[in-house]
């Protein structure tokens, strides 16, 4: 590979590979220098996220041509924000897709921990969890830089089954993970369902968890309207163009699911033995939350049924003595060859 030199404002569109050789980039608020433990960043498939170079000798694969030059400087906007949010302890973010909130919760959390303040960060987007796994709300600190999507920038992850990809369609379990996991200082990272009742939705959480700031991106002025509780609210238009589309989305979501496949393995479970939530819904192919026994919760398939035994699919490696099956139904066939693995 070859080090090429750049200096400006840069668009690096995933997937790729980038080694700081010389010199010093800001990546989301994060500032990459000689000095740094970390010098090798990845952006994932379907992220294009924006840097400033300075005098940068860098390596980049597979291609050079994921590294775009831009006029626009989306820092200047990214600082104000943080200037204004500087003092928060609790941090909820709303607006529809295609907006920037998890553009702008990277760059936040990575200055907050630039300048020593260690939030976390709280992805509460079911369909597209990039912390963990789709379906759950998570909760991790990080390893800076933050990069959506990068699991190598998270670290401590808790988890807490929902069981949908819409917070609305199971929002009293929504809201009860989200208390279960917001207790700390934190950013929360939500979907983009904007209609009233999810406004209202995400809106409530301003209350039970002491939220102080709301950062409200491309939907005016609807906290307000719903809000009761005297709150920090920060209108702002889209922070970024756009992100994903929603063939996107889905494709993204794909791919987190086969990743939480990949890291799961198969196991064998007596039902006798086992507590079993949502009964209804044992059968093959369905998500489910696998308990732990200090109640964080895992990912898993339900695989096989047959008789008192059940396999299942999940990352967890311990006793099994309660699962939780979700509302969504997975085609194992679109799954097979990874299946088979297992």
């Amino acid at each position: 590979m070859s080090c090429n030199t750049y200096n400006g404002y840069y668009l690096l569109q995933g997937p790729l590979r980038l080694n700081l050789i010389e010199g010093s980039i800001n990546i989301l608020g994060f500032v990459l220098n000689n000095k740094s433990q970390r010098k090798s960043i990845i952006i994932p498939l379907g992220r294009s996220l924006p840097i400033i170079a300075s005098k940068s000798c860098i390596e980049v694969s597979p291609s050079y041509k994921s590294v775009i030059e831009v006029n626009d400087n989306i820092y200047t906007i990214l600082y104000e924000i943080y200037r204004k949010v500087s003092n928060s302890e609790k941090i909820l973010i709303i607006g529809p897709n295609d907006s920037g909130k998890s553009t702008l919760a990277a760059f936040l959390i990575n200055s907050f921990w630039s300048e020593g303040k260690k939030m976390k960060i709280m992805s509460a987007d079911l369909g597209q969890n990039e912390i963990y796994c789709p379906s759950f709300v998570s909760i991790s600190d990080i390893i800076p830089p933050y990069i959506p999507g990068w699991k190598d920038s998270v670290k401590n992850i808790k988890s807490c089954f929902v069981g949908d990809f819409s917070s609305y369609k199971n929002k009293e379990k929504y809201i009860e993970c989200i208390e279960k996991l917001g207790k700390e200082n934190l950013i929360i990272d939500t979907d983009g369902l904007v209609d009233e009742e999810s406004i209202k939705l995400k809106l409530s959480l301003a209350q039970k968890l002491n939220i102080d700031t709301i950062i409200s991106i491309g939907i005016d002025n609807m906290a307000e309207k719903y809000l009761d509780k005297k709150v920090n609210i920060i209108n702002l238009d889209k922070v970024v163009k756009k992100e994903k589309s929603r063939i996107q989305r889905k494709e993204n979501r794909d791919r987190l699911i086969s990743n939480c496949i990949l890291k799961s393995s198969k196991i064998l479970l007596k039902l006798n033995n086992l507590k079993v939530i949502n009964e209804k819904n044992l059968s093959p192919g369905y998500i489910a939350g696998i308990e732990s026994s200090d109640g964080n919760q895992y990912f898993g398939i339900i695989y096989k049924v047959s008789n008192d035994i059940l396999t299942i699919i999940t990352q967890y490696v311990g006793e099994i003595n309660k699962i939780e099956i979700g509302y969504i139904k997975l085609n194992l066939k679109n799954y097979e060859n990874l299946l088979k693995s297992k």
